[in-house]
């Protein structure tokens, strides 16, 4: 039996004692870590990321580098493995408790959102930059461009085609399923999605699908390719004849031709391992997708085609992260912080992100070392593409209104026949989401 005398401050001592026993670890790993002083004079400055363990090596190989050339400095690496979304949650918890590191890794989405929290670079260098990336990055603080962060590696989104499906699907009807050519249109698109899909052996169930049905942010490219966009001068655009024609044609290569597999389907599989495994032979994915493929059976078979053309030409969806330096810092810490970002977008640095093959870099003189000095074909469609590639549209309050595309997306394509395109884009239209977001923006 536990004596009396412990009282309130012998049972306050046990329960901190356990409470740190529990939860200890955790609150030291993601502890924001004081910046100053970093021991024998050096400057600590904290550096953000997310991402895979590759990408993990990759920042820990530039902070390396960073330190031996200024020996003064010591780089602390929080990084978030991972999708975005933990990692944009920390940044939002570190801005309202006036933590954030003094550099971070922003997608250009969240970034508009939370541009007020980062100051103007406009000190570093961007001429040498690819152009859409640099505008990525700019906003208008009263009346005037304010570069918020600097674009230091990116994707655009491409085809890709997996040989073996082809072949299978030739066997099944008895005549060759040609590749397409580079000059393929939307009308090609759709005729080898549906030739890629069969059932083989007659049992009502396909084996073999054509594509894999792509979220809306990776169908922007037929979005445009039809002539259509989600934005059109600040304001919400997707309606009229081409935004409903792009749809639809969405909604019949997953329903009417059923080229797409259903989540019954392929229970348990993914984008990634459903193309991998020969069971879709199509998808839209952008250069990060080539590292994967590069392990695996299909390393020197797979295809990367441009995007088809549409009846409003070709396009496709470009995006960017960005490095972004916290406002309000000390003059010298604010020097420091830049000097890195500045490094980071040295022709060395560019090339050991080019050299990955996950991610184009910024710097256009590095873009001859993501695709091996035009001697890898599949790359170089990735550069080739930047002539028509375009920023996924700056939507304000990205997050919600995404959510709202994707729920009246679901619900159109799995609900009744008897609702057109034209009712579909006018729900979206109307979703308190999207409205709100878009008065927020006549509101500013």
């Amino acid at each position: 039996m536990i004596s009396r005398r412990w009282g309130v401050a012998g049972w306050g001592l046990a329960i901190v004692a356990v409470g740190w026993w529990l939860f200890g670890d955790t609150v030291a790993t993601y502890r924001p870590i004081a910046s100053g002083d970093g021991g024998g004079g050096r400057t600590t400055l904290r550096f953000s990321h997310f991402g895979s363990y590759q990408d993990y090596e990759l920042w820990r190989r530039v902070i390396d580098a960073f330190e031996r050339e200024h020996p003064d400095v010591s780089v602390v690496q929080e990084y978030v493995p991972g999708w975005y979304g933990r990692y944009d949650s920390k940044i939002r918890q570190q801005i309202l408790s006036g933590s954030l590191p003094e550099v971070a890794v922003m997608q250009v989405a969240p970034f508009r959102e939370l541009a007020g929290h980062f100051a103007d670079v406009g000190s570093v260098a961007t001429g040498r930059l690819v152009a859409h990336g640099v505008s990525a990055f700019t906003v208008v603080v009263d009346g005037e461009p304010s570069l918020r962060g600097v674009p230091v590696a990116g994707g655009n989104l491409l085809i890709y085609l997996n040989p073996d499906c082809f072949e299978r699907a030739s066997e099944f009807h008895g005549r060759t399923i040609p590749l397409p050519s580079d000059d393929w249109t939307v009308e090609e698109f759709r005729a080898i999605a549906r030739a890629l899909t069969f059932d083989t052996n007659g049992d009502g169930q396909l084996d073999q699908f054509g594509l894999w049905l792509p979220r809306w942010v990776y169908y922007l490219p037929f979005v445009w390719s039809f002539g259509a966009d989600v934005m059109v001068d600040g304001a919400w655009g997707l309606a009229g004849s081409e935004a409903e024609a792009a749809f639809a044609f969405y909604r019949v290569l997953a329903n009417t031709h059923r080229v797409c597999p259903k989540p019954a389907d392929v229970a348990q599989l993914i984008q990634d391992t459903g193309f991998l495994t020969g069971k879709v032979g199509i998808c839209v994915n952008g250069p990060w997708f080539q590292p994967f493929l590069d392990e695996t059976g299909l390393r020197d078979r797979y295809v990367v085609m441009d995007v088809p053309t549409g009846p409003g030409g070709r396009a496709t969806r470009v995006t960017w992260d960005g490095l972004c330096v916290a406002d309000g810092l000390p003059e010298g810490r604010r020097g420091v912080a830049i000097s890195f970002v500045g490094f980071c977008l040295a022709e060395r640095v560019q090339r050991m992100i080019a050299e990955t093959g996950r991610s184009l870099p910024s710097l256009m003189s590095a873009l001859a070392s993501f695709d091996r000095g035009g001697t890898d074909v599949r790359r170089g469609k990735f550069v080739g593409a930047l002539g028509y590639s375009r920023l996924q549209p700056m939507l304000p309050q990205f997050g919600r209104v995404d959510r709202a595309i994707n729920r009246h997306l679901y619900r159109w394509i799995n609900g009744s026949s008897e609702v057109t395109a034209a009712d579909f884009l006018a729900g979206l239209a109307a979703d308190e989401a999207v409205v709100e977001a878009f008065e927020s923006i006549e509101a500013d």
